[in-house]
């Protein structure tokens, strides 16, 4: 595969194995998930539990802050950081008044013109 950029032209073949640029950002990117990590792992923790939902066979909800993923099971109280928790309590509520919405809308009289 051939690289351009306004300086250099190299060349590489895929070998399957990562190249020192590719190591280098995964370094970079383990490096700030583990910041992400410690910074959650400071923040106030508080207790949630989901509700189980027949209609969602999903025993874990993922909830995700900065590409850290919670896999938060149902039905459980839990101790996570807060702002998982305020996620997740945000997205529960919007999925509570979109669902009223559509109720509602499903009860009115259609007009046919």
């Amino acid at each position: 595969m051939s690289t351009i950029d306004e300086n250099t032209t190299t060349t590489t073949e895929d070998t399957g194995t990562p190249s020192t640029e590719e190591k280098a950002a995964e370094r970079k990117l383990a490096k700030q998930e583990n910041g992400l990590k410690q910074q959650l792992k400071k923040m106030k923790k508080v207790l949630l539990t989901i509700p189980e939902d027949p209609l969602n066979p999903d025993d874990v909800v993922p909830i995700g802050w900065n590409g850290v993923i919670y896999a938060v099971p149902r039905g459980i109280e839990v101790e996570v950081p807060e702002v998982i928790a305020d996620i997740w309590r945000e997205s529960y509520q919007k999925t509570q008044e979109v669902n009223k919405r559509i109720r509602e809308s499903t009860k009115k009289e259609l007009k046919i013109i």
